[in-house]
């Protein structure tokens, strides 16, 4: 006899079995499907292809994948196949990208039936899948996007900043260019930007461009920055004159918070000022002199030669005054007594006489200083010849105290010019100079040697004599400005001198300081124009 209740134990669990069995299957499928489709999207060149696979895992993965057809809608674009079967059953899942609905997969079921909800499990978790890749996809493409619009801005940008560095370069150069030294200062005068690297971009501004430790006097920069308008300053620093400029710079707020300062050394100019109103006055006192000289030469003349007969007559007539005034001793003569007039009287008749001479030397001066000879620059003069050779003629002239030395250059070329004219000039500097000396060591150099670059000869004379205060260096030239008036100068000697440099084209000027000596430099081209 059978045992039923022993048979249908068995088969249960063969059906229990079974179904087990089926259901793994079924969850490999699944597993499979999300893995195909994940293996996919992870190595995916191609977005678009991908989908249409996934269409095809995501069908494999349903129990009866031949009952099954999947589409996918992606921003309008279906993927997937089509077909026109009865649909006895629809699953529908959106594609949620940053809380939009992009799209959705649609999963439609040809027999009857429904879908498991691990089914439904799977084509939720697919379209996370798809949510994700479509989002990596776009941020990459977004990032490619900006990759490209930032290498588009770069290569701009590198074109823009060569184009400022080239400009900057530019500017820089023009600026240091500048031979003036330009300053940018902030409202405590310190130096913010320069045109000069010894001045640098820092420190004070005072400090860098005159080496002081107190702000300049009416300070130009000062005023701009008061007023917000330009400024203009000339100012004396020991032996240098500056040009100073400044200009305001405004920030948004219309204020004026730098101030940009020109500083120009215009000591040179100062001096070639001083030489033009030299050659003013001389001109101008050229044509008075030449008028005076004849109108005061004339009488000086009479004078003169009166003074001489009447100094002949004197010594006739003394022998004659003694004799009578031995018999008339109480007679006087212009009221004085007659020994007193007989002793004062050719004392009186000396000085009227060397009064006269002097007259007449003052006038052959002014002849000398108007004088323009027709020929005056035809001589070939060898400087240190003219020196040399002059120099005996002079030592007579010079002090006992004063000893001369020479360092005369061996390179020096020789010019045309006056040579009469040229040792006067230098027999005026020369004396002038032993005449400064009052020590017993006195000293005078005298030095020649031949500018190259600027094809000039140079020549320097220099003391160790007292020197000058500020305001005789600055009239030394003028004519008849002398110290020595007492002594019987004429005032006419270094007026005349800077007549005859002037002539040879050439410039004299003049370094002084009392107690430290007196320095002339005389400027000479080679090649002459005059002729």
């Amino acid at each position: 006899m059978v045992d039923f209740t022993k048979y249908n134990s068995m088969k249960n669990n063969k059906i229990q079995i079974s179904k087990i069995e089926h259901d793994l299957k079924e969850r490999v499928k699944e597993l499979e499907s999300l893995y195909n489709t994940s293996r996919d999207i992870e190595t995916s060149k191609n977005l678009e292809e991908t989908f249409e696979r996934i269409t095809c895992h995501l069908e494999e993965g349903f129990q009866f994948p031949e009952f099954v057809n999947v589409n996918l809608i992606i921003d309008g674009k279906s993927y997937g196949k089509k077909d026109n079967k009865k649909i006895y059953n629809k699953l529908s899942t959106d594609i949620i990208l940053n809380r939009k609905k992009r799209g959705e997969i649609i999963v439609n079921l040809h027999i009857e039936g429904s879908f498991l909800k691990e089914e439904k499990k799977l084509v939720d978790e697919i379209s996370g899948k798809i949510s994700r890749a479509i989002e990596k996809n776009e941020k990459k493409k977004d990032i490619e996007n900006q990759k490209i619009k930032l290498l588009i801005k770069n290569k701009e940008l590198i074109k823009v900043t060569k184009k400022c560095y080239e400009s900057t370069e530019k500017l820089k150069t023009f600026f240091s260019a500048i031979t003036d030294r330009i300053v940018v200062i902030d409202k405590n005068y310190n130096i913010i930007m320069s045109n000069k690297e010894d001045i640098g971009n820092s420190g004070k501004c005072y400090r860098k461009l005159f080496n002081s430790e107190s702000r300049c006097d009416n300070c130009p920069a000062s005023e701009t920055f008061e007023s917000g308008k330009n400024n203009i300053l000339e100012k004396k620093w020991f032996n240098q004159h500056f040009l100073l400029r400044s200009y305001p710079i405004f920030n948004k707020k219309g204020e004026t918070d730098k101030v940009l300062e020109v500083c120009r050394d215009v000591t040179m100019n100062k001096k070639i000022e001083s030489q033009l109103q030299q050659s003013y006055k001389l001109a101008s006192l050229g044509k008075l002199v030449a008028g005076i000289a004849h109108e005061v030469n004339n009488p000086n003349t009479f004078i003169l030669g009166n003074l001489k007969i009447i100094s002949e007559a004197f010594n006739d007539i003394l022998p004659i005054l003694d004799d009578y005034y031995a018999e008339n001793k109480d007679k006087k003569i212009a009221r004085l007594n007659y020994d007193i007039f007989r002793v004062n009287f050719p004392v009186l008749l000396n000085d009227m006489i060397d009064g006269a001479n002097r007259t007449k030397k003052i006038v052959s001066d002014l002849r000398n200083f108007v004088k323009k000879d027709e020929d005056t620059l035809l001589e070939n003069v060898y400087i240190n010849h003219l020196i040399k050779d002059h120099l005996t003629f002079t030592q007579k002239y010079i002090k006992s105290n004063a000893n001369i030395e020479l360092k005369l250059s061996a390179d020096i070329p020789k010019f045309k010019g006056n040579i009469r004219k040229l040792e006067q000039v230098l027999m005026n500097i020369i004396i002038n100079a032993s005449e400064a000396i009052i020590d017993e060591n006195g000293l005078i150099n005298v030095e020649t040697w031949y500018d190259k670059s600027k094809n000039e000869i140079m020549i320097k004379i220099s003391d160790n004599g007292e020197g000058m205060d500020e305001e005789t260096r600055k009239n030394i030239f003028d004519p008849f400005f002398t110290t020595k008036r007492n002594e019987g100068g004429t005032g006419l000697g270094l007026s005349i001198s800077y007549g005859i440099i002037k002539e040879h084209d050439g410039t004299i000027n003049v370094e002084s300081k009392l107690g430290s000596g007196t320095t002339f430099t005389i400027h000479i081209p080679v090649i002459q124009q005059k002729k």
